[in-house]
């Protein structure tokens, strides 16, 4: 009976991955920032294991659909994060003050997020019983600790994904020299560019 209850709630699998990973690369229109994502999913995967070892929990079916949950709502911090860099054009250049500061935009709805979702797991996992508290702590431990590792990890692999973006000094800007425009006062410039 249990076999047969874990093979029917992880048959779909191949679907939902299949499906998350067109989601994630259709949001970022990125197949390198989809890998970044990918790769917070499987450690908030192992985060709520770890959750679950550490406070001693049994790993039965209730753990294995928290541990599921758990990456639905884990991936939405480095989302967040990696949707504001993207979209800043500073930051998309490697500049480290401006993805500094989309990182702090980000964070106050990255943390009001993980705390309100662990505060709403808490009674569960306070409760005490075999049912809850395992599903419980997997998605409130697997969130609080993937939070932790979305701030780490995500920007350090954003920079260094778009480490050849950065912009020279003396760079053409695209507004200063139109297309064929070779006027003798952007010669210089061209040149640079051309550099």
């Amino acid at each position: 009976m249990r076999v047969r209850t874990r093979s029917t709630i992880c048959c779909p699998d191949r679907l939902i991955v299949t499906l998350t990973i067109a989601t994630i690369v259709v949001t970022f229109n990125s197949f390198r920032l989809s890998l970044v994502a990918m790769v917070v999913c499987a450690l908030s995967t192992g985060l709520s294991i770890l959750a679950l070892a550490v406070f001693q929990y049994p790993f039965g079916i209730t753990a294995i659909i928290g541990v599921i949950g758990s990456i639905g709502v884990s991936i939405n911090a480095a989302i967040i994060i990696l949707t504001g860099l993207q979209a800043d054009a500073k930051a998309s250049a490697n500049d480290t003050e401006a993805m500094v500061d989309v990182i702090m935009r980000s964070s106050r709805h990255i943390v009001s997020t993980t705390i309100t979702t662990f505060g709403g797991f808490l009674p569960l996992i306070l409760a005490g019983g075999g049912f809850w508290p395992p599903f419980a702590m997997a998605i409130g431990g697997g969130v609080l600790l993937s939070t932790v590792v979305s701030f780490y990890f995500t920007p350090p692999m954003f920079a260094l994904l778009y480490a050849g973006r950065r912009t020279r000094p003396g760079e053409v800007e695209k507004a200063n020299v139109e297309p064929g425009d070779v006027r003798q006062d952007n010669m210089p410039k061209l040149a640079m560019a051309a550099e």
